[in-house]
């Protein structure tokens, strides 16, 4: 298996990791869940597909879809799109603390010296999806309640 195939199946795999945990906080909730196939063509990866899923009311009327959009994302090893009609949020996959950023310089004398990397964003605590706090940049790994706030966010659905 090459570089790239491995890539699109680690990333295929958590994102079926994350969609099931999903379908059951919505089918939990009353909700009705249907997976739909998606098909990805990022650049420099061949076509590939991942599930997505339909969110609707108990009386099937849409609420959200949440769509896988690529494994090639800057800053993050992949990204999930939860869409309503209001709204939309990514959460994006980190591992370990998340993206780093350490700064260097070079002395007249031609000496280089660099800091310890740090975390660009805080609140990243370990592997998982992560949806980021645009306004005070800080990341919050998505739980339950935390998807349920943001699914209520893009489609004004009470839940009950």
């Amino acid at each position: 298996m090459d570089e790239f195939e491995e890539k699109v199946r680690l990333y295929r795999d958590r994102v079926a990791a994350f969609m099931m945990q999903a379908h059951g906080w919505c089918t939990a909730r009353g909700l009705v869940v249907e997976e739909v196939t998606t098909e990805l063509l990022e650049e420099a990866l061949p076509k590939y597909e991942a599930n997505s899923l339909h969110i609707l009311t108990p009386d099937r009327q849409p609420l959200a879809e949440l769509l896988p959009t690529g494994s090639a994302i800057i800053g993050a090893l992949g990204r999930i799109d939860l869409r309503g009609t209001l709204a939309r949020h990514a959460f994006l996959f980190q591992t370990g603390k998340g993206p780093r950023v350490s700064l260097s310089d070079t002395s007249a004398d031609g000496k280089t010296s660099s800091d310890t990397p740090r975390p660009i964003i805080s609140g990243i605590e370990g592997d998982g999806w992560y949806w980021y706090e645009a306004f005070i940049r800080r990341a919050k790994q998505v739980d339950e309640n935390l998807f349920l706030d943001l699914l209520t966010d893009v489609s004004d659905y009470e839940f009950q």
